[in-house]
């Protein structure tokens, strides 16, 4: 499961049926030990304007909010003393922008993808390794020539659900050819796994991370999942471990979106004048609000 955090609690809360938005409260601290009159900086992830409206209602001191492409971040840049701690408190209120896209909608065809948008996600890594020899045995299936989208999403998705056998929470974030091995998963290896498959064929594919508020709406999780590029209806949300295909809910909240990168720190800390810093991050799960 992506997340340090297992479930966690909503508060004050039932169910999803009068919910439009969402707070979310986080109290985190960075402990820190170094050397000289260092400056230290610290990039965190915050929650981007990305099929979400977002209302920084409290912002952490000291920092800047930055946006870079789909993502957003926050950037505390300031010189310190040469041990210490820094609290980062902030609270958020977050309306997930609810959208369906049908899968008798037409999709388009694969090969109307272009070229240039293909080459943008060949890249194999750890988590999406495009260049395994046990992707070239899945390339030779069938199935995995077809041209219609709809078709081919369909196909993969009961592809990939039939390769993970075991449904369990991951310690580590396995990868798309661990999984093939192995056959047990969470949310990560079914979206690594679609992911993997989707750019073996050609497809531009990415993975979101970010909170599952379930469906009776009294625990969040830390979640991911994947979204693909259609030539027809553009970027399709494909969560197959809670078996949703197209379907954004307001059960959805994105921190993340990991696209040219399979695996973006949810933090890093950096530090000039001096050459190296120890550091800690404590972080206590959001406290979840539901709001009207």
């Amino acid at each position: 499961m992506w997340s340090e955090y297992n479930n966690f609690d909503v508060v004050g809360m039932n169910n999803l049926d009068n919910v439009n938005s969402w707070n979310f409260h986080h109290q985190e601290q960075l402990r820190y030990r170094t050397t000289g009159s260092p400056i230290l900086r610290i990039k965190f992830f915050h929650y981007p304007p990305y099929r979400q409206k977002v209302t920084l209602l409290q912002g952490p001191k000291d920092c800047k909010l930055q946006h870079k492409k789909l993502n957003s971040f926050f950037i505390f840049n300031k010189k310190v003393h040469q041990r210490g701690s820094i609290s980062f408190n902030r609270t958020v209120q977050i309306e997930p922008i609810v959208q369906q896209i049908s899968m008798s909608d037409n999709w388009g065809e694969i090969s109307d993808i272009s070229a240039e948008e293909r080459q943008r996600y060949t890249e194999s890594s750890q988590y999406w390794p495009i260049q395994s020899s046990l992707m070239d045995e899945i390339v030779n299936e069938e199935w995995f020539n077809k041209e219609h989208m709809n078709t081919w999403v369909n196909n993969a998705s009961l592809h990939v659900l039939d390769k993970i056998k075991v449904r369990e929470n991951q310690e580590k974030r396995l990868g798309a050819q661990k999984v093939l091995l192995y056959g047990i998963g969470d949310c990560d290896e079914f979206t690594d796994l679609f992911i993997t498959l989707a750019r073996l064929r050609g497809i531009p594919s990415r993975r979101l991370t970010g909170y599952y508020i379930s469906e009776n709406g009294n625990s969040v999780e830390g979640h991911a999942w994947a979204e693909i590029f259609s030539p027809k209806v553009f970027w399709v949300p494909v969560d197959l471990a809670m078996n949703n295909i197209g379907f954004y809910k307001k059960n959805y909240v994105i921190l993340k979106v990991e696209e040219f990168n399979p695996a973006l720190a949810d933090y890093q800390v950096t530090v000039k004048h001096t050459s190296s810093v120890a550091h800690e991050w404590f972080r206590s799960p959001p406290k979840v609000t539901p709001l009207d």
